[in-house]
C-alpha cells in the first residue's frame, strides 16, 4: 500500500524517525514548510546478483533495478 502522506514542518522535525520508517512502508511523504515542501522518500541498496537469484520465483523488473 503506497500513499503520500503531509506532515508540518515541526511535527516532522519532532517525529523524523516516524517520516522516515513511514517513507519507507508507505512510499513518498510530504513536509509542508511555509516556503514549500519536502519530498522524503526511500530507495532500497540494489541487490546483488547472488541475493537476485536466491529469491523463489521469477524475477520483476522491480527486482533487477538496473
Amino acid at each position: 500500500m503506497k500513499s503520500t502522506s503531509d506532515w508540518q514542518r515541526q511535527e516532522a522535525e519532532a517525529r523524523i524517525q516516524e517520516v522516515l520508517d513511514a517513507a519507507k512502508k508507505l512510499g513518498t511523504q510530504r513536509i509542508i514548510d511555509p516556503d514549500g515542501r519536502f519530498l522524503v522518500t526511500y530507495e532500497p541498496v540494489k541487490k546483488t546478483l547472488t541475493e537476485l537469484f536466491a529469491q523463489p520465483g521469477p524475477l520483476s523488473d522491480d527486482d533487477l533495478n538496473l
